[in-house]
């Protein structure tokens, strides 16, 4: 299995590391101990902007106008939601519930009016429609999913305990590849060119380019 090196890295803000989204040449990132998230600048690492938003858990997406950061009270004791909220303010917007099985969910990718899931524990990929919870495809993965984000054409998630980054076909769930990470990884963001990762264990945020 190739090990991906790192082509550049930031600190993280915060030491508990959980959603990561590109948005607009900036990263986002969210702490579920703070209910925080940070606007950085992906090059030093400066914070440029900072949210309090209420239950921060887990993932963190953008859906190209709002940010979706998952929401709850805490891992597996509890049903989670995606809330909506403006990046240039940090007003909340929207909150959905995530309906069945939303305790276990990590990884969150918003498009449009459709979601993908990775359910952590349960070692599965679900896209389902956002408002309804109707599940349209489900696929088996690894058991401690982390992070989700779709790239070029290809749905990747992280998992946590084998420091993994794995491509999968979103039509099929068939997987295409799998990469060794350096450090556990959490959330997960394309920026149209290179994944970034954060690495819980390092605290830092780190940009990998997968072979295409």
């Amino acid at each position: 299995m190739e090990k991906l090196s790192g082509l550049h890295s930031i600190p993280s803000p915060t030491s508990h590391l959980c959603g990561l989204a590109w948005v607009d040449g900036f990263l986002w990132y969210s702490d579920g101990r703070e209910s925080t998230i940070y606007k950085l600048d992906p090059v030093y690492g400066e914070t440029l902007a900072v949210h309090r938003i209420p239950g921060v858990n887990a993932g963190l997406s953008y859906d190209g106008g709002y940010l979706w950061q998952v929401t709850g009270s805490g891992p597996l004791s509890g049903p989670k939601r995606v809330t909506r909220i403006v990046p240039e303010s940090g007003k909340v917007q929207e909150v959905v519930g995530l309906g069945v099985d939303s305790m276990y969910v990590a990884g969150v990718e918003v498009r449009g009016d459709m979601v993908w899931l990775g359910l952590e524990q349960r070692g599965r990929l679900q896209r389902r429609r956002l408002r309804t919870g109707e599940i349209l495809r489900h696929y088996e993965a690894e058991p401690r999913i982390a992070g989700v984000t779709e790239a070029d054409g290809s749905l990747f998630y992280c998992e946590f305990d084998q420091r993994l980054l794995v491509e999968v076909n979103p039509e099929t769930g068939v997987e295409l590849a799998r990469y060794l990470l350096e450090g556990n990884p959490t959330g997960v963001t394309w920026d149209g060119g290179h994944v970034w990762y954060n690495d819980y264990t390092g605290k830092r945020i780190r940009k990998v380019k997968p072979p295409r």
